[in-house]
C-alpha cells in the first residue's frame, strides 16, 4: 500500500482490483468523500474497497466507492457522481469504476 500511496501524488490516477477473477480499472480522485453510502466496511484496504464496490456493481449496488486512509473505512454507494462532495481532506478519495463495471 505504501507502494500505491507513492504512485497516487496526482489529482486522479489508476488502481487495478481483483474480484471473483476479473480485472477491472478504477480512476481514483483524491480530496473527495462519498456522503450517501449505503454501505460501510471497516478496517479494509483500498484494493479490498474497490474489490467489493466491483462485487456489488452488477446490480447497481455499488457505483462509486469512497475510501478514508487513515481510518481505512470503505463507503459503498449506488449513487454516481452526486453522492460524492469535493472538499474533503487528502485522506478521503473516491473509486469510480470504469466502463460502468
Amino acid at each position: 500500500m505504501g507502494v500505491f500511496t507513492t504512485l497516487c501524488f496526482t489529482v486522479i490516477c489508476f488502481v487495478t482490483a481483483l474480484a471473483q477473477n476479473n480485472h477491472a480499472t478504477f480512476n481514483i480522485v483524491k480530496g473527495v468523500k462519498v456522503v450517501n453510502g449505503t454501505k460501510i466496511i471497516k478496517s479494509v484496504s483500498q484494493i479490498d474497497c474497490a474489490a467489493s464496490c466491483l462485487k456489488l456493481a452488477g446490480n447497481g449496488e455499488c457505483k462509486v466507492a469512497g475510501y478514508h486512509s487513515g481510518s481505512r473505512e470503505c463507503h459503498l454507494s449506488s449513487h454516481m457522481l452526486e453522492a460524492a462532495v469535493a472538499n474533503a481532506t487528502d485522506e478521503w478519495k473516491i473509486l469510480i469504476p470504469e466502463n460502468g463495471k
